[in-house]
């Protein structure tokens, strides 16, 4: 089946299955389906399926006035993972990137998003999976070497925990729910660097400094677009 076909069945079912269980069920099997048919790479990719699955379920059943824009952003992040998955984009690591980054920041703008939610608890947990999920998977489709190392997985959950705290402090900023997306996305993505460059051996001094150099003025960029207001 060819890859366009396969993004137009997750969009629209993912629209039809926001508030009825019956299609929710009925999208998890055929997309399903639609991941494992070829099998090829399924399991390497499989942590940011199952976080794509549960992001897009909960982003059409909360976000009811958005069923079309979540449908259709969650239909390119499946596009890209399929397409990253089954082989078919002939440069696969700079799409798998932007797949993953983008997943990320979908799930931060919806942490945000949802600040006074009563999920507050569920949130926060499904968050926190989230990255290490993603963050698990990107290093490992980075550093193939990486597969089985202990190490790897108490820096990954190190790092999780590390967010996870810097989340909380976030939301104590007078911002708007994207632009503290974004900054959790930055905070995020630079730990991610470093963890990279640490198991690949090449962290230096340079990489440091630039790293810090970007974080710096890229959160002055989001706080000078934040309109500062104590009011929800």
């Amino acid at each position: 089946m060819p890859l366009a076909l396969r993004t137009i069945i997750f969009s629209f079912l993912l629209f039809l299955a926001g508030g009825h269980w019956l299609l929710s069920s009925l999208f998890i099997l055929v997309v399903f389906y639609l991941y494992f048919r070829p099998s090829l790479n399924s399991s390497q990719f499989l942590l940011s399926f199952l976080v794509l699955l549960s992001a897009s379920l909960l982003a059409i059943n909360l976000l009811n006035n958005w069923s079309i824009a979540v449908s259709l952003l969650f239909g390119f992040l499946f596009f890209s993972l399929l397409g990253v998955k089954n082989l078919v984009f002939v440069n696969r690591q700079p799409i798998y990137y932007l797949f993953n980054n983008l997943l990320l920041l979908a799930i931060f703008i919806y942490f945000f998003w949802s600040e006074n939610s009563r999920l507050f608890f569920i949130k926060y947990l499904l968050a926190f999976f989230a990255i290490v999920f993603l963050s698990k998977e990107l290093l490992t489709f980075s550093i193939p070497d990486l597969l089985n190392s202990s190490k790897k997985n108490l820096i990954i959950y190190g790092m999780a925990f590390l967010v996870f705290q810097l989340l909380w402090a976030i939301t104590l900023l007078p911002i708007s729910f994207l632009n503290a997306a974004s900054l959790a996305l930055l905070i995020a993505l630079i730990l991610q660097d470093f963890i990279t460059r640490h198991f690949s051996g090449t962290m230096s001094r340079q990489i440091i400094l630039r790293n810090i150099t970007v974080f710096l003025i890229l959160s002055l960029v989001i706080f000078g677009a934040s309109r500062w207001s104590l009011t929800p």
